[in-house]
């Protein structure tokens, strides 16, 4: 099971309550958190909580958002060289998901952080002529962060992460 841990401007796009944060689920990558960007189209910028992997996606139509959002990831994983197996794994732990609110304990401000500057950067790209959304998720995935003092590049965190599993 995993949390879509989305912002309040994202939970009133989607005309939907916010649910009680499930126990952590079996997928590797942990939750995610979702906020909603204000362009044309409306796109969804997400991050990953383990790795800071960063993904963006068309919003509308907000019905079909959490099925699209896993789909969008197993595609994301496949582009940064997880192998199918590994993906498709990854995918299936995800399920079912759970909708519910950002909440801030101190490992999520750090995340929050991430998301506004994953929001920002994905803003910045998209006003970049000829910019693909798979342009877009392309460049979050090798944005440079930092995770509990190790500076690296999410694509590296998320392989990392999901082959020493095999």
């Amino acid at each position: 099971m995993t949390a879509l841990r989305c912002t309040q401007k994202l939970l009133t796009a989607m005309k939907v309550a916010p649910s009680a944060p499930p126990a952590p689920g079996a997928n590797r990558l942990g939750d995610w958190s979702l906020n909603l960007l204000h362009a044309r189209p409306k796109l969804v910028v997400a991050v990953s909580e383990h790795d800071r992997l960063g993904l963006v996606l068309e919003a509308a139509p907000y019905a079909t958002l959490p099925q699209r959002f896993v789909e969008a990831v197993f595609m994301q994983l496949r582009a940064i060289g997880v192998p199918p197996e590994a993906a498709r794994r990854e995918r299936d732990a995800m399920q079912p998901l759970t909708t519910t609110a950002t909440t801030p304990y101190p490992n999520r401000l750090s995340l929050q952080a991430n998301l506004k500057d994953y929001t920002w950067l994905a803003e910045l790209w998209l006003m970049e002529r000829g910019k693909s959304l798979a342009e877009i998720n392309a460049r979050l995935a090798d944005n440079l962060v930092s995770i509990n003092g190790k500076l690296e590049f999410p694509r590296e965190f998320v392989l990392n992460r999901l082959l020493e599993a095999v």
